[in-house]
């Protein structure tokens, strides 16, 4: 309760992320409950999410797929009622390469600016080991312990920026779950009234569900 209590009474919230899409799986729901009960809120990626999977070359090629994350990401902030959002330009699966200092003190400028009470990130395994997931969480949680000490980046406080410190930091978590996708899916076409034709595109569909499932350990199978 308490929680809950100081999200709605924050003055904003903040999620930092890998990449376009973290923030639906992470914290959608938070975001759209929040926003729609008066809350601001900004969600910061800090890649554009250019080398992730093409599953249709009618959507992005390669050359496009950050332009087109990119506009998936502010789409998906509107959906959300998220009213800020901001791309880093960093090197999709490179953060752990890229210099935390700088990494951090992007992310302490971000806060010192738009001065959440509330920050949302991966936990320190990174949702299920994902390299760029956990880089990021390491950078925003050192974010917050310097973002209200005037000695750290003074180049911001030259800008104009008081130092700042978020009250809470909230880490997304994903609990392995016993539940098996399939006896989900016969339970589904046992109950259905009429029977079931699938398409083409259902199948696709399904099989990105199967994947995504197992991976964010949604299920304890794979079909």
């Amino acid at each position: 309760m308490n929680n809950i209590l100081a999200i709605q009474h924050s003055k904003g919230i903040l999620g930092v992320f890998a990449h376009p899409d973290d923030e639906s799986f992470c914290a959608g729901g938070t975001f759209a409950k929040y926003t729609h009960a008066g809350a601001q809120a900004m969600v910061v990626s800090a890649t554009r999410g250019q080398a992730g999977q093409i599953r249709s070359a009618q959507v992005a090629t390669r050359r496009t797929l950050g332009q087109v994350r990119e506009q998936e990401l502010r789409r998906a902030c509107q959906r959300l009622g998220v009213q800020h959002m901001v791309c880093l330009d960093h090197g999709d699966g490179m953060l752990k390469e890229v210099d935390q200092e700088v990494l951090i003190g992007q992310i302490v400028q971000i806060m010192r600016s738009f001065r959440p009470a509330i920050v949302i990130t991966f936990g320190p395994d990174g949702g299920y080991g994902h390299p760029d997931h956990i880089a990021i969480s390491t950078a925003t949680t050192s974010a917050i312990m310097r973002s209200g000490d005037p000695t750290q980046f003074p180049e911001h406080l030259a800008a104009g920026l008081s130092p700042h410190r978020p009250v809470r930091l909230y880490h997304s978590h994903f609990p392995a779950k016993r539940q098996l996708l399939l006896e989900r899916l016969v339970q589904w076409l046992v109950t259905t009234e009429k029977r079931f034709h699938g398409t083409l595109d259902f199948v696709h569909a399904l099989l990105l569900l199967s994947e995504e499932s197992t991976l964010l350990r949604y299920s304890n199978d794979y079909c």
